[in-house]
């Protein structure tokens, strides 16, 4: 866990670096997205497969910064909040004929993500293919469980709370992904982010998060430039300096 809390320290104090020294910064943006994500649980005692646990769909939203090291190569961080968890699909029966209402069938675990990556160019053009490569660490900051209500008395039962709270909040993972940039302005990613750290892990279950995101980006920085521009240009006036030099 000191480990962990080193890592994300050492994060934290590169993304400020490159925040606070905006000089140093070629372009910084916004992304929002879509995650897909899912837990692998492994009971080490006996085989099953992921039991009762499949893929569900959250939101993703990043602030970037990034830094041009080469023509071939550039360095960036993101900061933001992203969905991760699992969709459950077990069944809760009792005996006596009593039968539980399910709110929600999503575990949604609220993260706070610090992404550092390389980007790779392989040339420049108006359409820009590019790779990523990097890590990811993920702070859960809040989660929501499946609730089970019994409809005569109200009894309600959290079906993963007991588990949950046994968790690692701070978890470290890989980030790889591909991505097209449009006339340095837009971009579309796709990125696939496996776990290298546990959420849980014991003598009989391991639990490691699974998550891909699609996200859609901008740069901020050279949209204020066009904007600027053509600001500039709407208000310049060919013929205001040619009238003065006649009279």
């Amino acid at each position: 866990m000191f480990m962990k809390k080193n890592i994300l320290i050492a994060f934290l104090l590169l993304l400020a670096n490159q925040y606070g020294t905006a000089q140093l910064i070629d372009k910084y943006g916004l992304s929002i997205g879509t995650t897909y994500s899912n837990q692998l649980w492994n009971y080490k005692l006996f085989s099953i497969e992921n039991p009762n646990k499949d893929y569900k769909t959250g939101l993703s939203f990043f602030l970037s910064a990034e830094k041009e090291i080469n023509k071939a190569l550039s360095i960036r961080s993101e900061l933001g909040y992203l969905q991760k968890g699992f969709k459950n699909n077990l069944e809760l029966s009792l005996g006596d004929g009593i039968t539980m209402g399910v709110r929600g069938k999503n575990v949604i675990f609220h993260d706070l993500g610090l992404n550092i990556e390389l980007k790779i160019l392989p040339f420049k053009s108006k359409l820009l293919p590019y790779a990523l490569i990097g890590f990811r660490g993920d702070y859960m900051l809040s989660y929501k469980d499946i609730v089970f209500e019994e409809q005569g008395s109200g009894l309600r039962l959290n079906m993963y709370e007991s588990q949950i709270n046994e968790f690692n909040k701070l978890n470290l993972g890989g980030l790889i992904g591909i991505g097209l940039e449009f006339n340095d302005l837009y971009y579309l990613e796709f990125e696939y982010n496996p776990a290298i750290t546990s959420s849980f892990n014991s003598d009989v279950l391991q639990i490691k998060d699974n998550c891909w995101d699609l996200k859609l980006g901008l740069y901020i920085n050279k949209l204020i430039k066009i904007t600027k521009h053509e600001r500039t240009t709407a208000n310049y006036k060919p013929g205001f300096g040619a009238s003065l030099a006649g009279n």
